[in-house]
């Protein structure tokens, strides 16, 4: 867990947001300011309650604004942009190749990022395949729920299942963080929608993304949801092959596409 100094703020993660939610710290108007894009940091006070900040108010809660950037994110296939932060190395220090530190510090938020998203993220959306959740990792993720953090060995375990060739392409991390950003979107847009028929349709895709864990351009045109301009465009994740590895049960069992064919 990254630690803040003092017994201030601990950062946690970046994440997505419900569109109506409010920082919880006071801007210059002394208002709670809404988080328009529906992306905030989360931090975590010295009782371990979470709260989300905007990024202005989370620089200047934690003791350090390069702190920020030692916590995962989940929302980088987004379409909206992540900004600047500060640069954490000091003016006049020449960028280079990266240390063994810090190569360690990127691993280690690989591995929780792709740890968090097997196991509770893309493991939480309704009717999503159950090869998503992978019952090996259940202790390693256990111990992150208790501790905050993962072992340096476990991160190596972690990132070598993420990278194993007999891990579906559909399985690997930046395509589970696709399908998280498109869960979140399309829960969205299906709270705002006031017609019966869009809200089938996007039910269905919903569902589709659920057990094939992929969305076509056309099916996120149609839905109207904005993502990264590569979203779903991973090695590997079409074809016939790819549908095959990622299944987890026969076709049959799966719950039939409300509106036949999406796309």
């Amino acid at each position: 867990m990254t630690q803040a100094h003092d017994g201030g703020w601990i950062p946690v993660r970046k994440d997505f947001v419900d569109l109506d939610t409010r920082c919880h710290a006071r801007g210059n108007s002394r208002r709670h300011h809404g988080f328009p894009h529906g992306q905030a940091y989360i931090l975590r006070d010295a009782a371990g309650h979470e709260y989300p900040f905007g990024e202005d108010c989370a620089r200047a809660a934690v003791a350090h604004p390069g702190l920020l950037l030692q916590v995962p994110d989940y929302t980088g296939r987004d379409v909206v942009p992540r900004s600047a932060l500060p640069d954490p190395i000091p003016a006049g220090v020449r960028r280079g190749r990266r240390s063994a530190a810090e190569n360690a510090a990127a691993e280690r938020l690989a591995a929780i990022r792709y740890l968090v998203l097997r196991m509770e993220k893309v493991a939480a959306v309704p009717r999503v395949q159950p090869t998503v959740r992978f019952p090996a990792l259940d202790p390693v993720y256990e111990q992150y729920l208790r501790t905050g953090d993962v072992a340096t060995a476990q991160v190596r375990r972690i990132l070598a299942i993420e990278r194993a060739p007999s891990t579906p392409p559909r399985l690997r991390a930046t395509n589970l963080l696709d399908v998280y950003t498109a869960h979140v979107k399309l829960e969205r847009l299906i709270a705002a929608s006031n017609s019966v028929d869009n809200i089938r349709f996007l039910r269905g895709l919903h569902d589709w993304l659920a057990r094939h864990l992929v969305l076509t351009a056309s099916q996120l045109a149609a839905a109207g949801i904005e993502m990264h301009p590569q979203a779903f465009t991973s090695p590997g994740i079409w074809g016939a092959a790819a549908e095959a590895a990622s299944r987890a049960v026969p076709a049959a069992s799966a719950p039939p596409d409300p509106n036949g064919s999406l796309f």
